[in-house]
């Protein structure tokens, strides 16, 4: 089956990540010419950085934009190059930690990326710009991400959108992040294109977290092939993948890097042009990325098991105690979150934090075990 996704622009959104400066590099593309082709009596802008936030202890990074031509205010989290070689495949029960409902006492979900996703929840004070800009202007809320940033975003979509904000859930070259129960929750929250999930050519990053009882893929998956000039429709043909175990949309084991590295669009990049590589970005980032995550954060990722389980909610719900007693001395994900001055501040809110989401210190002094672990006894202290 043939189609086209969706999701084309959330990509390019998602490759923009892993440039310091979106606005720019994504100007050609969201520009006025075609803002009117979609909407000719709009009076927006084309392009509004709402603004960018992180690193955080761990890492995480990203920007939020509100983008008319599209009809969303979009999150994007920034990929990382090394993840796997950073964090292990063990699970953390989502259900209990974000409040899934009596239907998800038993969902897990990557506990690194997790982690990683909480710190940004923290950091932005549960994204209240972007909840702002979705009210003032009335488009719908999505969240999309590349790789690592994938992960997040599917986190990120999971609780977001079972809390009724986010509409909309993208991810590009994501490894599996979510055991069946999960899955299946984040699968009824995004039915079809709502829930787009890619993999370009022979990208190998998908593969680095194997199915298992612990993970599987979301729906609806869409592998592309091309090399962005084979077709008119962005240079890509397109396979649906509506079964999460169907090796079309699986990735590649042992496939080439760089597919990874180009989805529409160059990494660092925002379209036009939509196909081909640049190697200087995507040598820069192979050879500095990890490099920029290790001064982040420090070591390597080990789950302490009293913070991280697989097994039942009990032993979530127990930790949650003794990993609140540590808050004192551990504290809240280090990081900024850099919101646009100007017309952007104007209009937004004063800025009032809730108090508990502030009440925490600074990660930035804790290992990557501890980043993880810390950061997952702050959602447990947070959501008791």
């Amino acid at each position: 089956m043939v189609r086209t996704p969706t999701s084309v622009l959330p990509r390019l959104l998602s490759m923009a990540a892993y440039s310091n400066d979106p606005t720019t590099v994504c100007s050609q593309t969201f520009d006025q010419a075609a803002l009117a082709a979609s909407f000719p009596n709009s009076t927006e802008a084309p392009w509004t950085l709402i603004r960018q936030f992180g690193p955080t202890a761990m890492g995480t990074q990203g920007f939020s934009v509100v983008i008319p031509e599209m009809d969303k205010v979009v999150i994007v989290f920034k990929g990382m190059f090394g993840w796997e070689s950073t964090f292990n495949d063990s699970t953390v029960n989502i259900g209990t930690l974000l409040n899934l409902g009596p239907n998800c006492t038993d969902c897990t979900a990557h506990s690194a990326a997790t982690a990683a996703y909480l710190e940004s929840r923290e950091i932005t004070n549960d994204f209240e710009l972007e909840k702002y800009y979705v009210n003032q202007t009335g488009h719908q809320f999505s969240v999309t991400g590349h790789g690592w940033g994938g992960m997040l975003a599917q986190v990120a979509a999971i609780d977001l959108g079972w809390r009724g904000f986010i509409r909309w859930s993208h991810s590009h070259g994501a490894a599996r992040v979510f055991n069946p129960p999960a899955a299946a929750l984040y699968n009824s929250l995004f039915a079809g294109q709502a829930g787009q999930r890619t993999v370009a050519n022979d990208d190998p990053v998908p593969t680095y977290i194997p199915e298992s009882a612990n993970y599987t893929f979301t729906l609806q998956g869409f592998h592309i092939v091309g090399n962005g000039t084979s077709n008119a429709t962005y240079g890509y043909s397109y396979e649906v993948c509506n079964d999460p175990t169907n090796q079309a949309c699986a990735g590649t084991v042992g496939g080439n890097l760089t597919d990874h590295l180009a989805y529409y669009t160059p990494i660092g990049m925002c379209g036009k042009p939509y196909y081909g590589s640049n190697m200087t970005v995507e040598e820069a980032f192979q050879s500095t990325a990890s490099q920029a995550f290790y001064a982040t954060a420090t070591s390597t990722f080990t789950p302490p098991t009293q913070a991280v389980t697989t097994s039942s909610t009990s032993s979530s719900s127990s930790s949650s105690s003794s990993s609140s007693s540590s808050l004192a001395s551990s504290g809240s994900a280090a990081g900024t979150a850099t919101a646009v001055t100007g017309a952007n501040a104007a209009a937004s809110p004063s800025g009032s934090s809730s108090a508990h989401l502030n009440s925490a210190a600074s990660l930035s002094s804790v290992g990557g075990g501890g980043v993880v672990a810390t950061a997952l006894a702050i959602a447990l202290a947070l959501l008791a």
